[in-house]
């Protein structure tokens, strides 16, 4: 486990402010940059009731690298005589000679620059190795090669994957235990195994191994907020997923929409709930049987999704997971491009991740498997369940898996339903009127009134209250209105 390098970005605020966010942008915008590096830029932290002399000190203290941008003008000098930027680096190489300083000196003539630039420049030149540039393409050039180059020193260039880091923001304490506590009782239910006699932290940091130690202190890995964080947006905002119903079949216009956070199983539990709110569940009488409808299977929306958590790239800070549901089709949008030598027309049976970690807890309780079975479980659910095999697609840095639904032909799925799916009604102890009387309101959309019961079927009003009565105690059917205008239908089914 690797903590990401913090940075320190020092300059002239005034003067240099374009280079310094350029410096900000390069490795926020670089995927190999933002996968090992976090930035510390002043200008955009929010307001806060501290000193600002003190928020950056702190800032440069617990960075481990210091890149300076030096321009023409030194800056407004403290109390101590110093500008802000000498300041900062003073403030940097007093605190040890471990950590990397990068300084990029603008323009090749330093004669143009303040007296106190210049006896600067002079300090830094005793001691530090330091490069020109003439403009902000340069210095980003410049930057990029100069970060590569320190995770070639440091040996951990492929070593390093997002899930595996830990995070230096987060303490133990983000850790939600109860999470963990849950995840082991589910575990040892589709494992069939007992539940490990071991504390939380120890199987976090021995068995699971996402917590790590630095400095004698114990932090959570990003795979580790992800699945048990207390609030694992607050240090991976991506982690999100958006979700929406959108009327008709483009993005005009949504009916329905919600940003899950949370850690991944309750993430999980919240796609669930707004799917089966946001997608048809018809039901049909078919000879002695009622069966329950769903649009689409949804054990394989959710195979898509545990597959977007597991596979997406996370350095794209920007990029939550997309589910999108409209009236013909759901699409599940992952960031990230495919890794090398996966074909998208040839994705069933193999198996690659950028997030091993990850996917190795989701094996744990099953959600996963480890032999990349999980585009063949999609497109068998969709077969069995009567429907086309979904389509998988790149589309520019994300990849698209799209499941198309029955459209007005969801009866139509009838033949492809499970037979748990199906309630056999005599078993209820309906008798054959009843099951007649059902198919009516259920596949006509039929309603009753008693009178119109008495008429149909040729019996007695106490008979007619006596068959209805029956159909409501089951849960089939729902009486409307308490007048002698009320009127019998059946009731609607909801998802499970």
């Amino acid at each position: 486990m690797i903590s990401k390098f913090e940075v320190f970005i020092s300059g002239n605020q005034k003067e240099l402010k374009e280079e310094r966010l350029a410096v900000k942008e390069i490795i926020l915008g670089s995927t190999i940059l933002r996968r090992f590096f976090d930035v510390f830029i002043f200008e955009e932290l929010p307001a806060r009731g501290k000193s600002p002399t003190m928020i950056y000190l702190k800032g440069v203290d617990n960075s481990d690298i210091y890149i300076g941008i030096i321009g023409n003008e030194y800056g407004i000098k403290g109390k101590d005589g110093f500008s802000a930027t000498e300041r900062e680096f003073r403030r940097f190489v007093k605190k040890g000679t471990q950590r990397e300083i990068l300084i990029f000196i603008k323009g090749k003539d330093d004669s143009r620059k303040d007296k106190y630039t210049q006896k600067f420049i002079g300090t830094i030149k005793n001691s530090y190795i330091y490069k020109r540039f003439t403009n902000v393409d340069e210095l980003r050039t410049q930057v990029l090669n100069s970060l590569i180059s320190h995770l070639d020193d440091k040996g951990i260039l492929s070593e390093l994957s997002f899930d595996e880091t830990l995070c230096r923001k987060a303490r133990y304490d983000a850790i939600d235990e109860k999470e963990v506590k849950d995840f082991l009782e589910n575990r040892a239910t589709k494992l069939k195994v007992d539940i490990p006699q071991i504390s939380i932290k120890d199987f976090l940091t021995k068995t699971l191994k996402i917590v790590g130690k630095k400095n004698g202190e114990f932090l959570p890995t990003n795979a580790c907020l992800l699945f048990f964080g207390k609030n694992p947006a607050d240090y991976i905002s991506q982690s999100e997923i958006r979700i929406a119903r959108f009327r008709g079949t483009t993005r005009t216009e949504f009916i329905d929409s919600k940003e899950i956070k949370g850690p991944i199983y309750k993430m999980l539990d919240e796609v669930e709930a707004f799917f089966k709110r946001n997608t048809r569940l018809a039901s049909k009488i078919v000879e002695f049987k009622r069966v329950d409808i769903p649009e689409y299977p949804y054990e394989a929306i959710r195979e898509a999704v545990v597959n977007a958590i597991a596979h997406r790239d996370y350095t794209y800070h920007w990029a939550p997971i997309m589910v999108s549901i409209f009236n013909d089709r759901i699409e599940i949008n992952s960031p990230g491009d495919l890794l090398p030598g996966l074909d998208i027309k040839n994705l069933e049976g193999h198996h690659a991740t950028r997030n091993k970690i990850i996917c190795s807890i989701f094996h744990e309780t099953k959600d996963m498997e480890r032999f990349g079975t999980g585009i063949g479980k999609m497109k068998r659910l969709m077969r069995t369940h009567g429907l086309s095999e979904p389509e998988f697609l790149e589309e520019g840095n994300f990849f698209v898996v799209k499941f198309y639904g029955p459209g007005d032909k969801i009866l139509d799925l009838v033949p492809s339903i499970p037979k748990e799916r199906q309630i056999d009604l005599r078993e209820l102890g309906l008798k054959n009127r009843q099951i007649e009387a059902l198919k009516m309101m259920v596949n006509q959309k039929k309603t009753f009134t008693v009178g119109q019961y008495v008429r149909e079927f040729g019996i007695t009003d106490k008979t007619a209250r006596m068959d209805l009565k029956k159909l409501i105690s089951r849960n089939l059917v729902e009486k409307v209105g308490k007048t002698k205008g009320a009127h019998f239908r059946a009731k609607a089914i909801l998802p499970k």
